[in-house]
């Protein structure tokens, strides 16, 4: 057996043990840096191990005599990007909920009822998420928001305002 070339076949051999060794630890690295929430979709279930935020959706001072129109809606992604998209290219759907129908694939948004007062309250898990409600005033007139919000922590508010009002609308 020829020594020179049983040391270069050890030598290829420790090199490819070192290569394999040095690309297993790099995705390792990689790997445990990934956010624990790799869905989009947050999760509502608390069993499903993600933490769990009390959302409190409330009026603000100056909409007393509001009322909510609709359930809060809670969405796990951009809803002024889907409305862009929409708005590019108005062909796709007849209007703008189909479209926001078709565009979330099947996800159904969180829904947080009212109660009287027109507050909601629903547990969600924590992360990015877009809050969509409507309310009535007394005058014809309808608010929209639509609020980027990121949730955290045990408990968290939200005061629906008309400083913070996607849409004033009134109907004649």
């Amino acid at each position: 057996m020829n020594t020179e070339t049983f040391g270069f076949t050890v030598l290829r051999i420790v090199l490819a043990l070192g290569l394999l060794a040095g690309l297993g630890f790099a995705g390792w690295r990689i790997y445990s840096r990934l956010p624990e929430g790799d869905s989009i979709v947050p999760q509502t279930v608390a069993s499903e191990g993600r933490a769990q935020t009390r959302l409190r959706i409330v009026l603000g001072d100056g909409l007393s005599a509001a009322a909510l129109s609709s359930p809060v809606e809670l969405y796990p992604f951009d809803l002024t990007a889907v409305q862009r998209e929409y708005q590019a290219s108005p062909q796709l759907a007849k209007t703008f909920d189909a479209f926001l129908a078709r565009r979330m694939r099947g996800v159904t948004p969180v829904h947080a009822p009212t109660d009287p007062q027109g507050r909601a309250v629903v547990s969600v898990g924590a992360g990015s998420w877009w809050l969509r409600a409507a309310a009535s005033l007394a005058s014809g007139e309808t608010i929209e928001w639509r609020l980027p919000m990121t949730v955290q922590g045990r408990e968290q508010t939200v005061e629906l305002t008309l400083e913070n009002a996607y849409e004033k609308t009134k109907k004649f």
